[in-house]
């Protein structure tokens, strides 16, 4: 299996655990860990396909780039829109949601361990 998708693996089990966590401690914020991850994932999908023929156009990925950072900015804005009345809630569900983002990285950090490695 290629390197990417067993990161995409890891970073499904990444959002699962933090939705779990979520869920545990942080009943009203599930939403938002679930939508972070979801839109990460989505951007990774997205950036493999746009790469898997390696024949890479700036233009495309400059594209690509544009658009996963405009949906991150659109996230972010439908957090401060919803919650602006309470600035507590706002600030978690925006820190849940970085946390959502953050799940390809994550990703790409526990596939880096060295029980991940092949032995040769």
């Amino acid at each position: 299996m290629k390197d990417e998708h067993k990161v995409t693996f890891i970073a499904i089990g990444y959002g699962f655990v933090l939705t779990l966590v979520t869920l545990i401690f942080y009943e009203n914020y599930v939403i938002w860990s679930i939508l972070g991850a979801l839109t990460s994932l989505f951007n990774h999908s997205q950036m493999l396909n746009l790469t898997k023929n390696n024949k890479i156009s700036s233009y495309k990925l400059a594209i690509h780039l544009v658009t996963r950072f405009t949906m991150y900015i659109i996230m972010m804005a439908i957090v401060y829109f919803r919650l602006r009345n309470n600035q507590e809630e706002m600030i978690t569900a925006l820190i849940i949601l970085l946390l959502g983002f953050s799940s390809i990285k994550i990703g790409v950090i526990i596939y880096s361990l060295p029980i991940f490695k092949k032995s040769r």
